[in-house]
């Protein structure tokens, strides 16, 4: 391995880490560089491989994204409360959240705010965002589907949400995220 192939990266990880508030920079930049050499060289991938495997078969890690990482730590929520809401293995991730609230609006919402975290989830740089027919088809599926109001309660929590004008893409706003921080520790608690 040339260590100039290795530059030009590790100054672009460098400027990007520089962006970030000062207590999160060393943190973000040992992930990316080691996202970086994983993708590139391989390199833990071919040290599990030689050192062998004590139950015979090895589960690829999944990585929490970086941008959820960060708004873990914005909103002081703890890793495994998210992965005691999303079986996460490899590059798939299900749900396995129960919602309990009697109230439909409150559930419907709640499911809105998971939905966009569980899109994040799904790959590095997605936004926290879903699609109201995906939410409306979980409402149904969990028995939380109110078709009279389903619009009117998004309607009128318009301020958790960016724009509600392509249903296809609707994305959390910064008072969404704020929700969501709660809603993740009020599911994840039950």
């Amino acid at each position: 391995m040339d260590v100039g192939e290795l530059e030009k990266p590790i100054q672009s990880i460098i400027k990007l880490v520089e962006k970030l508030d000062e207590k999160y920079r060393l943190k973000c930049f040992e992930i990316l560089l080691n996202f970086y050499l994983r993708k590139e060289f391989k390199i833990e991938a071919e040290k599990e491989v030689a050192t062998g495997e004590e139950s015979g078969r090895k589960e690829e890690e999944f990585l929490v994204p970086i941008d959820i990482r960060a708004f873990l730590q914005q909103h002081s929520i703890a890793e495994e409360k998210v992965q005691g809401l999303f079986l996460m293995e490899k590059n798939e991730v299900r749900p396995i959240y129960k919602i309990t609230t009697t109230k439909r609006a409150t559930a419907q919402l709640q499911i809105a705010l998971l939905t966009a975290l569980e899109h994040a989830l799904r790959k590095q740089g997605n936004k926290f965002e879903f699609s109201i027919k995906t939410v409306r088809q979980k409402c149904k599926d969990l028995a939380v589907y109110d078709g009279a109001n389903f619009s009117a309660i998004f309607k009128k929590s318009k301020d958790l949400f960016k724009d509600l004008d392509d249903p296809e893409h609707v994305e959390l706003s910064a008072e969404g995220k704020t929700e969501l921080a709660e809603v993740i520790s009020q599911v994840a608690k039950k």
